[in-house]
């Protein structure tokens, strides 16, 4: 039988653990890193998606609506400096690994998402393969090569510096940043420009870790995380956000419903779908 009140309930745990609440707002550079190593891996900027956003950890709120004019929202602009200083000082990994949206990466779940997200072979032998397009594979030759490099740099060595080329440029970076191939590493602002490197060159550690994980222990660091942090979620809808093949996802749930972590194929009334809960909250 439905719990009373079960969606409330489970909100209510979210704006706890997600710190949507004036009296739990992250504050400065200690208390988000301590909010992102907590968390395992958050969004940046992006709410609504199930998982914790640092903008709205700071804000202190529920999906805090977006003003017309961002430059004048604090939170925002909070969050775009902690965007800069974590990473910078590579205490979190950062780029658009979160439903192709901008996120952070707790250090000690790198390693698990490097094992499922970093496919096996050299960028070479992705393009060879057609799992990789040619502008993400010049990029990658240019940074191979010479190291950190600022996005104009980029643009002309691999040949795509006229502006009509800029969205196909752009589709290559977020893909090499999806695939955990190179990402930003610095953002400078006079000029404003970004500088990108490999993940090779930048987390040579963290990839080494991740060698020493297997597929499926990799998946469960990650499964387990998320619904200590969230609650509950649909099985699919963590699959799809996190770029985990839904088989490991499910394989990772079950052995949390065997150890009495998860309940699975919970109905809530008022979402569609079942999902599964931390048993915790359904006690």
């Amino acid at each position: 039988m439905e719990p009373s009140g079960l969606l409330a309930r489970l909100e209510a745990y979210r704006d706890q653990r997600f710190r949507r609440l004036k009296s739990r707002r992250v504050t400065g550079e200690q208390s988000a890193l301590g909010f992102i190593n907590q968390s395992g891996f958050c969004t940046a900027f992006s709410a609504g998606l199930g998982v914790p956003c640092l903008r709205e950890a700071i804000a202190g709120e529920r999906e805090p609506a977006l003003p017309e004019h961002i430059q004048h929202d604090y939170a925002i602009g909070k969050a775009w400096e902690l965007k800069d200083r974590l990473p910078a000082k590579r205490l979190v990994y950062y780029g658009k690994v979160i439903g192709g949206r901008p996120g952070f990466i707790a250090l000690d779940l790198l390693p698990a998402f490097l094992r499922l997200r970093v496919a096996p072979g050299s960028y070479r032998s992705l393009y060879a393969r057609g799992q990789l397009s040619r502008c993400a594979m010049l990029v990658m030759q240019t940074l191979s090569r010479r190291g950190a490099a600022e996005t104009r740099v980029l643009k002309l060595s691999s040949g795509f510096v006229r502006p009509r080329e800029r969205a196909e440029f752009d589709r290559a970076m977020k893909e090499l940043q999806e695939k955990f191939l190179a990402l930003k590493v610095e953002e400078r602002y006079d000029p404003f420009t970004y500088v990108w490197d490999t993940l090779e060159h930048r987390w040579a550690a963290a990839l080494r870790s991740a060698r020493t994980l297997s597929p499926g222990g990799a998946a469960y660091q990650i499964v387990r995380r998320y619904f200590e942090i969230a609650g509950f979620g649909s099985e699919r809808a963590v699959a799809r956000l996190l770029a985990i093949e839904p088989a490991l996802v499910a394989q990772a749930a079950r052995r949390l419903e065997r150890e009495r972590i998860i309940a699975r194929a919970v109905r809530i009334d008022g979402v569609t779908g079942v999902h599964s809960i931390l048993s915790t909250l359904l006690e």
